[in-house]
């Protein structure tokens, strides 16, 4: 039996009241059980146990080419590697997270900026940036209060958008969303972020499975 390695992202501060958190991890259960391979999980929680403040060191670092940073700087980006690797090392990733603002939330945002470097996880040509990072599933669990998503949209979706378009400037196109929105208006948004996930498994699950 093979085993795959399976990255799980969680985004939300909030810890087991996390809508987020449940909807990320009844997918991250459910891809544990029915992929037919041992799976290896990794965990960064980047809501309750925060990454810190990106350093002026790591800013001036981005504005060199690689082996200058690395001599120069290094030190200040092992928190960077150490993210790229786990990044690397994945063959799926969840990432659970809740809409903070219409977009993602800070510590989420700021995860992105340790992982998109130039030189390292993209390169720069007169076409465009172009990913470095082979290609993977992953799978974006959101949640959100309000009416997100919805067609015509209430309120403006900068989330997906954006996840998108950072996740793919490092070579991340196979991305797939499951969302629970509109929590602020139910009894029991736990249970409804729940429901929404066993909907997608239902649906859904074997032929994101397909692709990994």
């Amino acid at each position: 039996m093979s085993t795959l390695e399976l990255l799980l992202i969680e985004a939300s501060p909030r810890k087991a009241n996390a809508t987020s958190s449940q909807l990320g991890r009844r997918l991250a259960g459910a891809l544990q059980e029915q992929c037919g391979s041992t799976v290896v999980l990794t965990e960064r929680h980047l809501g309750a146990q925060p990454l810190p403040p990106m350093s002026a060191e790591y800013a001036e670092s981005l504005l060199l080419p690689y082996d200058e940073a690395l001599d120069r700087y290094g030190e200040h980006l092992e928190l960077s590697d150490e993210l790229v690797a786990e990044l690397e090392r994945a063959d799926i990733v969840v990432i659970a997270s809740p809409v903070h603002n219409f977009t993602v939330p800070a510590a989420l945002k700021l995860w992105i900026d340790l992982v998109v470097r130039n030189g390292v996880t993209f390169r720069n040509t007169p076409e465009g940036k172009v990913g470095l990072l082979r290609d993977r599933p992953v799978l974006v669990a959101v949640t959100s209060g309000g009416a997100m998503f919805r067609d015509p949209p209430k309120q403006p979706d900068f989330f997906r958008p954006y996840l998108s378009a950072a996740l793919g400037v490092v070579g991340l196109r196979n991305i797939s969303y499951v969302q629970a929105t509109g929590l602020a208006f139910v009894d029991e948004p736990l249970a409804q972020a729940a429901s929404a996930a066993d909907a997608w498994i239902a649906a859904s699950l074997q032929g994101f499975l397909q692709s990994v």
